[in-house]
C-alpha cells in the first residue's frame, strides 16, 4: 500500500531572531564541555504564508525544561494559537546530526520526549534547528499530522534560515538539504545594482556589496509627516528599491513644512509625498503608497514582508499597533519621535532588532492615560484639536535632524551583524548645546517581563487583534504602576 500523502505543507524558511540565537550560543559557549545535544531551547511555532512559500515563525526562546503549560494567573489575554514547537539544539564540535526519520524520532524521544505537553496544538508540528559549535547547521520540519498507515512521521529539510537582526542574514541551506525554496515574486526581476555615477559617493562610503544590500532592502514606513516624509525622501535618494508608506491622513496647511509637494491641501499625504519624490527614484524602484491605518490587517500583511519597520507618528496607539505587527512577524522596528518643549527640542530614537524588546519595555509609552481610549476607536486616531496638548510646537530643522540620524541608525543595523536594542535621546540644553544619551536594556542588568514580547513575538498575523492589545495594555499599565 502506498503511504498517504502528508496533508501538512512544509515551510521553506524558519524566521528566528538573531538576538535570541546569539544569546543561546553565548550560553552554550560559556558552559563547560558536556556531551552533545545537552543544550536545548524551545519556542512556540507559528506557520503562515509568505511570498517565498510557507514560513515558520519562532516565538520567544526558552531553555527551561519542556513541561506542561502552566495555568495563567489572573485574567491575562488568551494566548495566541500555535502550530507546535521550534526546537534549537546546540551540539559539540564533531557530533553527527540526526539524519533520516528513524534517527530523528530517536533523537526526539531522547532529548524532547515531553514536546506534546509544552504546546496547546493537538497535532503539534516541529521545526528542529540543530547547530554544531563548529558551524554546521541542520534544519528539519516534522509534520504534525501523519496517518497511522503512513508509518513513522516524516522529517523534511527546510532550505532557508532567516535571522532578522543586525545584518539581516539569510542562510541558504538548500545545498545541504537538496530542497529549493519557492522563488519570491520579484526574484526574477533584473536588479540594476548600484549606479557608478549616481551612487559614486555612496559606493565610496559603503562599498559595492553593502550598498547593494541596502538598496535591495524592503522598508515599511508608518507615518509621512514632518519626520516620516524626510525619512522617505532620504531612503529614495539612497536608492532603496522597495519602500512602502502607510499613512491614512490628509494634508493640512501646517504639514507643508515636510518633504511633500506644495498646494496639496486636502489631498492624501501619500499623494503629496509621491509628487515630491517623483523623478528621484532609481529605475525599477517601487514606492508603494498605502492610505490605510496601521491598525488594519492590510498594514500587518505589509509589515510581514518588510526587512525593517520605521515608525514616525505622534500618537502612541499607532506606535503600539506598529510595534505589535513587528513583534508578531519578527521584524526590526525603528521609532523616531520629536517634540519642542519650553526648555528646548527633544528627540527619541528607539532601534529594536527582532527579539530584543519592544516599545513598551524599551522606553514605554507617554500617552498612558489615553492609550486604551485610542485603541477603542475604529479607524485612524484623530490628532488633538490643539497640538499644544502634546508639545509646544514643531521645527522642520529638528525633524530633519532626527530623520537623518534615524536613517544612519537604519543603515548601521542593516549592514552590521549583531547588536541589541538601543534607546537614543537627544536634547538641547538651555545654553544651546546638544546632549546625546544612549541606553541599552542590558545596561541595568534587570530581567524584563514584558507582556507584549512574551505574548506577541513570532505569534503571526492572526495574533494581533484589538481585544488582545487592549488586554496587554491593561497588563502593562498594571505592571508599570
Amino acid at each position: 500500500m502506498l503511504p498517504t500523502p502528508n496533508p501538512d505543507p512544509a515551510p521553506t524558511a524558519l524566521c528566528l531572531p538573531r538576538a535570541q540565537l546569539d544569546t543561546l550560543l553565548h550560553l552554550a559557549l560559556a558552559r563547560p564541555a558536556q556531551p552533545p545535544h545537552t543544550l536545548l531551547a524551545h519556542a512556540p511555532l507559528v506557520l503562515q504564508p509568505a511570498p517565498g512559500g510557507l514560513q515558520a515563525l519562532a516565538g520567544p526562546l526558552s531553555t527551561q525544561r519542556l513541561r506542561a503549560l502552566p495555568p495563567q494567573p489572573g485574567h491575562p489575554p488568551e494566548p495566541p494559537p500555535t502550530h507546535g514547537l521550534v526546537l534549537v539544539a546546540v551540539a559539540s564540535p564533531g557530533a553527527p546530526p540526526p539524519q533520516g526519520d528513524a534517527a530523528c524520532e530517536a533523537w526526539l524521544l531522547q532529548h524532547a520526549p515531553g514536546f506534546r505537553l509544552a504546546t496547546a496544538a493537538i497535532n503539534p508540528a516541529l521545526v528542529l534547528l540543530w547547530l554544531r559549535l563548529d558551524g554546521q547547521a541542520t534544519l528539519l520540519f516534522r509534520h504534525g499530522r501523519q496517518p497511522a498507515s503512513a508509518g513513522a512521521p516524516r522529517w523534511v529539510p527546510v532550505p532557508q534560515l532567516h535571522l532578522p537582526g543586525g545584518g539581516m542574514q539569510r542562510v541558504d541551506l538548500a545545498a545541504t538539504t537538496g530542497r529549493q525554496p519557492d522563488p519570491e515574486p520579484d526574484a526574477n526581476e533584473p536588479d540594476p545594482g548600484p549606479d557608478d555615477r549616481r551612487d559614486s559617493r555612496h559606493l565610496a562610503a559603503f562599498g559595492a556589496a553593502p550598498l547593494r544590500h541596502l538598496q535591495r532592502s524592503h522598508i515599511v514606513l508608518v507615518g509621512a509627516g514632518r519626520v516620516g516624509s524626510v525619512f522617505a525622501h532620504g531612503l529614495v535618494r539612497l536608492g532603496v528599491q522597495r519602500l512602502t508608506v502607510i499613512e491614512p491622513d490628509h494634508m493640512e496647511p501646517h504639514n507643508e513644512d515636510g518633504d511633500v509637494a506644495p498646494l496639496c491641501e486636502g489631498r492624501p499625504k501619500v499623494e503629496a509625498l509621491q509628487r515630491f519624490v517623483r523623478g528621484l527614484q532609481r529605475p525599477g524602484a517601487v514606492l508603494d503608497l498605502q492610505p490605510w491605518p496601521v491598525s488594519s490587517a492590510r498594514a500587518g500583511a505589509l509589515i510581514a514582508q518588510a526587512d525593517a519597520v520605521l515608525v514616525c507618528v505622534d500618537n502612541d496607539a499607532a506606535r503600539l499597533w506598529a510595534n505589535a505587527w513587528a513583534l508578531a512577524h519578527n521584524r526590526c522596528l525603528l521609532a523616531v519621535a520629536t517634540r519642542v518643549q519650553p526648555q528646548g527640542a527633544e528627540a527619541d530614537l528607539r532601534l529594536l532588532p527582532a527579539g530584543s524588546g519592544c516599545l513598551a519595555c524599551v522606553g514605554g509609552y507617554v500617552q498612558r492615560a489615553e492609550l486604551l481610549q485610542q485603541l477603542a476607536l475604529d479607524g485612524p486616531v484623530p490628532t488633538p484639536a490643539d497640538f499644544r496638548q502634546q508639545r509646544q510646537g514643531s521645527l522642520r530643522s529638528w525633524s530633519a535632524l532626527a530623520a537623518h540620524l534615524g536613517q544612519r541608525l537604519l543603515e548601521q543595523h542593516l549592514l552590521r551583524p549583531g547588536g541589541g536594542a538601543l534607546f537614543r535621546q537627544l536634547q538641547e540644553t538651555p545654553q544651546g548645546g546638544l546632549q546625546v544619551r544612549d541606553w541599552r536594556p542590558e545596561d541595568d542588568g534587570r530581567p524584563r517581563a514584558c507582556p507584549f514580547c512574551s505574548t506577541l513575538q513570532g505569534a503571526g498575523q492572526a495574533a494581533v487583534t484589538p481585544q488582545r492589545l487592549r488586554a496587554l495594555v491593561r497588563l502593562w499599565l498594571d505592571s508599570a504602576m
